[in-house]
Parts: C-alpha cells; sequence; structure tokens
C-alpha cells in the first residue's frame, strides 16, 4: 500500500537458454525477448506499476519498478476492474495482446461485490502480483511452444528495496548495461531489449522530427527526469498517454546527464580499468552523494555489495532492527557507496 522503488529479478530453470542462443542445441529462442518486452508494455498500462528499468538477456530479466498504489486510488471501480480483469485474460492469452473484452453483464457482476473490487485495487499495485502475470505468461507461452510442462523460471522473483535516488541510479546503471557486460553489445544504442536502448531510440525519432502518433520507444517506461514544477510531482497525477500509470520521473538529472554517465561507464567497464570520474560528469554523483572515487566498482559488483535494500548504512541498520534481524546483507557495501 505504499510508493515504493524496487530491483526485481528472475531467472529460468537450470540457467537454461530459454530466451537467447542454446550453446548445447544450437537452437535460437531470442525472439521471445520480444515477447518479454511486448508483455512488459501492456502490463505497464493497465497496472499501477511504472517500469523505471528493464533488460531481457539470454536467461534471466532484471527491472526496476515503481508501486503507485496513490495512482491507483483515483481509479474508478469500472477502471479497476476492466484492468484486472484484462490482466487475467492477457496471462492466459496465445499472444499477449488479443483477448475478449469484459462484457456488460461481466461488469455488473463484479462491481456489484465491494470488497472484490478493493482486492482487485491493491492488486493492481502489487509487485508480486505484476511479476507473477509476467513470468505466468511467459511460461505458459514458452511451455506451449516447447510441448512441455512445469517451471520456465526458477522462482517467481527476487527482489530488493532502492530506498533513494542514489540507490536508482547505481541499479539502473547496472541494468542497462547488462547486455554489454554480458558481451553481448558493445554500446548501448547496440543493446536492444534495455531501457537504454530504448530512450536513445525515442531521443534520436524526436531528434529527426520523426515523433508520430502512436507509442514513442520509451512512451511505456517512467519519464526519467524527476521534474519538480510538473503536475506528476506534486502528486498522484495520472498520466496524459494511456501507456503508464503516470508521468512522474525518477532521478533529478536530464536524459542527456544520464546518457553521458551511461557510456563512459559501458566503456570503463568493458576494457576492465578503473579511472576518474570525468569533470563534466562528476556533478551528478556528488548531487546524490554517490562516492565518484569507487563509481565503476560499485555497478560491476552491484549484485555482490548490495543485499535486499539499497540506502544509506545507518538506515540498512535500522530497517535490520524493525525487521528483528541483527543485520541485514549489504551493510558494507552501502557504507562503501553512500556513507
Amino acid at each position: 500500500g505504499e510508493v515504493g522503488v524496487y530491483h526485481v529479478w528472475t531467472r529460468c530453470v537450470r540457467r537454461a537458454f530459454l530466451c537467447g542462443a542454446d550453446p548445447y542445441t544450437g537452437q535460437d529462442y531470442n525472439y521471445r525477448r520480444d515477447w518479454i518486452c511486448s508483455f512488459e508494455q501492456r502490463l505497464a498500462a493497465l497496472f499501477g506499476i511504472e517500469i523505471g528499468f528493464h533488460a531481457e538477456l539470454s536467461n534471466h530479466l532484471h527491472l526496476i519498478v515503481r508501486a503507485r498504489p496513490d495512482v491507483v486510488e483515483t481509479w474508478s471501480d469500472e477502471e479497476v476492474v476492466r484492468k484486472m480483469k484484462a490482466i487475467y485474460r492477457l496471462i492466459k492469452s496465445e499472444d499477449g495482446q488479443t483477448i475478449s473484452e469484459l462484457t456488460d453483464r461481466e461488469l455488473v457482476v463484479e462491481l456489484s461485490d465491494p470488497e472484490n473490487v478493493a482486492t482487485l485495487r491493491k492488486r493492481l499495485s502489487s509487485v508480486s502480483i505484476f511479476m507473477q502475470a509476467l513470468c505466468e505468461h511467459v511460461g505458459r507461452r514458452g511451455n506451449r511452444e516447447d510441448g512441455s510442462s512445469g517451471h520456465f523460471w526458477e522462482d517467481r522473483f527476487k527482489a530488493r528495496d532502492l530506498e533513494d535516488e542514489s540507490a536508482v541510479l547505481v541499479c539502473g546503471i547496472y541494468i542497462d548495461l547488462k547486455q554489454i557486460r554480458a558481451g553481448e553489445a558493445l554500446k548501448p544504442e547496440e543493446s536492444p531489449h534495455t531501457s537504454a536502448y530504448d530512450r536513445i531510440e525515442a531521443r534520436n525519432a524526436r531528434a529527426a522530427g520523426k515523433a508520430s502518433d502512436g507509442m514513442p520507444a520509451d512512451g511505456w517506461l517512467c519519464e526519467l527526469t524527476l521534474d519538480e514544477r510538473s503536475e506528476a510531482y506534486a502528486g498522484p497525477a495520472r498520466s496524459r498517454t494511456p501507456w503508464r500509470a503516470s508521468d512522474k520521473g525518477l532521478l533529478p538529472i536530464t536524459l542527456h546527464d544520464y546518457l553521458e554517465l551511461l557510456d563512459w561507464t559501458g566503456r570503463t567497464v568493458r576494457e576492465g580499468k578503473g579511472g576518474a570520474i570525468p569533470a563534466e560528469l562528476a556533478p551528478i554523483l556528488d548531487r546524490l552523494k554517490i562516492n565518484q572515487d569507487l563509481w565503476t566498482h560499485l555497478v560491476a559488483k552491484f549484485d555482490t555489495l548490495f543485499g535486499r535494500l539499497v540506502e544509506k548504512a545507518a538506515q540498512v541498520v535500522d530497517r535490520a532492527k524493525e525487521a528483528g534481524r541483527h543485520r541485514n546483507r549489504g551493510r558494507a557495501g552501502c557504507q562503501t557507496a553512500f556513507g
């Protein structure tokens, strides 16, 4: 029931290449990444869950999502019912896009039970329900194509809290560089199935004056730049488009600055070197209070350094006490990164 930002990820069973080129059989399943991306887009238009960053690889996927129960509260009962019922039907659909519309009679029946509507409303801002829908549809579709049954994913998903903007930036860069680190691409603009690629494609289209009436390449993603002057910043304003829950940004930096930092970090990590942050990029990390001397180490070792929480070390200790634990994994990483 709270607004929150989370890094979520899941992996195929036995680490098999169920969404990539299988080196053992020679079968290429890369097209399944398109399934996943298109279904993520569909879900982003229905859930009160915003997708900030994404990367789909040969055997696993990563997302940064923001739960927006405050926006869902502004939706009418009819919208809630139509959206949640569409999600249920899409999960079992063959292509993840085509379903039968809810009939007037079905709508009346659903709306007649206020408790049911309240339950559906909560589900629309649940990260667990979102990931269940995504994984179940892709698993069903993959198994149907393979003529098999059983688990497609190792488990539902894993998650960690991203408690502030500095945590979101480190994790976002980590996700957008996944294909480069996996050896699937050399540059962000050559990394399809990542949020960086979508944002670059949309930026290039705008620069070339190719904007169309349809959805831009990044239209289904969270707005990157957090604009304190916008209506979306002040409260739970719904998006002016049908492609996402709201138009609120994620980070207090421009797309240009983000892509510059991403490009420099990608080249540095790919070359396996450290290196001082360029003077023009240092203010980004200073503003978010991130240790710039260890920046590339934080990105390259993100999974190792951080546990369930990514925030300042003192807050990690407090959260552990709230949960009845002596400590949470990742405190040292948080201390290194944010102090």
